[in-house]
């Protein structure tokens, strides 16, 4: 993946969602969630958010073992300046759920991933408005 694993400077990304621990360099684990992670980046992106939607499409569909597109959808907190893509792999994880936003030129990406069995836990979404509503 193109995303270097950087935390979301601009966002407060020292501190991940609430009750999940730091695990390796911008990724959160937690013991109530027990194989669900979450991970931030951030990057330099020329581009419109649909660019940078088409990039994180391709991130996932094309990775090892693939999968497709189950939904997207605007942050409640800013809609049009942040968004949400859901995917089903077809191998583990099952889940993969991406937040993203653009701010000047920089995109940012916040990225849980879970069995097909999991639910987004609400943690990982407020964390995910919180944070990338913040920066814009």
């Amino acid at each position: 993946m193109l995303l270097a694993g950087l935390s979301l400077s601009g966002c407060g990304g020292a501190s991940g969602p609430v009750g999940w621990q730091r695990g390796v360099a911008g990724s959160w684990v937690s013991s109530a969630h027990p194989g669900e992670r979450v991970s931030v980046s951030q990057m330099p992106f020329q581009g419109a958010p649909s660019d940078l939607a088409t990039h994180i499409l391709e991130s996932v569909v094309l990775a090892p073992g693939g999968g497709k597109v189950s939904g997207t959808h605007a942050l409640a907190e800013c809609p049009g300046a942040a968004g949400e893509m859901d995917f089903v792999t077809n191998r583990p994880p099952g889940k993969i759920v991406v937040f993203f936003s653009i701010r000047n030129t920089t995109a940012y990406e916040i990225r849980w991933s879970g069995s097909a069995s999991d639910a987004l836990p609400p943690e990982v979404l407020q964390y995910a408005q919180h944070r990338l509503c913040r920066v814009l």
